[in-house]
């Protein structure tokens, strides 16, 4: 809306010119020191009203793009609980058609939105393929939650999220929920929940989740898991350079359901299986919750500014009806 600030300074040039014009025009009349004279006390209402016109369009537009300043105390966040997201980004995930890190991305999406619309829940987002990383700390700007689940495909075949050198590879589930359960405001750890999001095919199969499960039992974290795949067809998975090969041989993938129903049942959360359908993420994790405690209110919610666009609205409403009633200063009933 502050661009329709810009008119001003248009308006500001038109007045000049028709200034310019009125002036050689008037000149046409005679004398210019007793043309003048006759219109001095015009020349001053046209001024004014002129006036009336740019503060008015000044006011219009400030209102118009709803400035707002002072903390509204009496607006605070709705109670909710904290909810770390971890997803599978590894290159099991691009299997599939949509793959499964399509589909998971828009189930995250639909998630981010409904617990918008509920609000007090915050929001952390850690991906893990050869190793784990907190990429959205926890947060109850929602836009920056999804702001980060774009490009899920580049970082699932790029190097962000590869094993340091001289680290294990695989995929490092475990790696992924010790992170998600010490990541960031360690304050509400009771009123911390874990969603797994993921096919859980590690090819190194050497159980490496156990190690996060049992910091979350310690910690008293519910984790629930999410089953992302077809457990009965292997998939190939396909790259933007071609199928991954492996020796020469094509890797094929399935949903492993059987490590993630191990994870929810050992820290009292639940296995959901959405296979080959995208799961209504939202209500599916609020259903799941609505009977637990929610975290107390917290310094980190975001400022509620107070509204003051009627400061500006109301007075440029006011020049603007002045405008009008002055007109072009011209006087009434005379030649």
């Amino acid at each position: 809306m502050l661009w329709s600030l810009a008119a001003l300074p248009v308006l500001g040039v038109l007045g000049i010119w028709s200034a310019r014009q009125r002036r050689r025009t008037l000149a046409r009349l005679g004398d210019p020191a007793a043309v003048d004279i006759h219109l001095a006390s015009r020349r001053g209402w046209r001024w004014l009203s002129n006036l009336c016109l740019f503060v008015g369009i000044l006011g219009l537009g400030t209102g118009m793009a709803g400035p707002q300043w002072g903390r509204d105390w009496n607006q605070s966040a709705a109670p909710g609980r904290d909810l770390v997201v971890v997803l599978d980004c590894s290159r099991s995930m691009l299997a599939e058609t949509p793959s499964r890190l399509e589909r998971a991305r828009d189930a995250l999406v639909d998630l981010a939105d409904a617990v918008e619309r509920c609000g007090g829940h915050r929001l952390a987002l850690v991906l893990f393929a050869g190793k784990a990383q907190l990429v959205c700390p926890l947060t109850h700007d929602y836009d920056h939650f999804r702001s980060r689940l774009e490009n899920l495909e580049a970082l699932a075949q790029g190097r962000d999220l590869e094993p340091r050198p001289g680290e294990k590879s695989g995929t490092r589930l475990g790696q992924a929920l010790s992170l998600a359960v010490t990541c960031d405001d360690l304050r509400f750890l009771d009123k911390r929940d874990i969603l797994l999001v993921s096919d859980g095919d590690d090819p190194v199969r050497d159980a490496e989740w156990r190690n996060g499960v049992r910091v979350a039992v310690a910690l008293g974290i519910r984790v629930y898991t999410v089953g992302i795949g077809d457990p009965n067809t292997a998939s190939v998975i396909r790259l933007d350079s071609g199928p991954l090969k492996h020796n020469g041989q094509l890797v094929r993938t399935r949903l492993e359901e059987a490590p993630l129903r191990e994870i929810a049942e050992m820290t009292g959360g639940t296995y959901t299986s959405a296979r080959t359908r995208t799961l209504p993420l939202g209500s599916h994790y609020l259903d799941l919750i609505e009977h637990l405690p929610p975290r107390e209110d917290n310094d980190d919610v975001l400022p509620v500014y107070q509204q003051r666009y009627a400061w500006f609205l109301a007075p440029a409403l006011g020049f603007l009806i002045l405008f009008i009633l002055l007109g072009d200063g011209s006087r009434k009933g005379t030649r």
